[in-house]
């Protein structure tokens, strides 16, 4: 299913209407290939000429990160979807060229933090890993 399929039902599902402005924005982040904040996203739509106020932006973003199918970029106000089966994304390598992104999973990953949960005797509510590094093409 694709992201802003299954953004639409969690929407739904939570008592939230489907626009045509807060479609049009499901389907700009589920396209983007890196990630993009609210201000560039608000830029984007009105650009395509989707008639949108920024405050908007800002309230369809906290409510998909709420929800758990947005990731924020570390040290950043930029989104980026979650592509995983999973509801909640946690690991995502991140291209510091031309800010592309992918998701990844790791069984040793996820071995190793839990070693981490037992050894530091914390209760771990939630995680986020973003490696950062250049892609294929950005190496060239």
């Amino acid at each position: 299913m694709s992201f802003a399929a299954r953004a639409e039902e969690a929407l739904r599902r939570n008592g939230g209407r489907i626009t045509s402005s807060r479609r049009a924005l499901l389907r700009l982040i589920e396209s983007s290939p890196r990630p993009l904040g609210p201000r560039e996203l608000h830029r984007a739509l009105r650009s395509r000429g989707v008639r949108v106020d920024r405050v908007s932006v800002y309230r369809n973003v906290a409510a998909l990160l709420e929800l758990g199918l947005l990731l924020r970029a570390l040290g950043s106000t930029a989104v980026r979807p979650c592509k995983e089966r999973e509801r909640r994304c946690h690991h995502a390598i991140v291209c510091t060229g031309c800010g592309s992104a992918r998701e990844f999973h790791s069984e040793a990953l996820e071995r190793a933090l839990g070693d981490v949960r037992r050894n530091t005797r914390y209760r771990v509510l939630g995680h986020l890993l973003e490696l950062r590094g250049l892609c294929r093409s950005c190496q060239a």
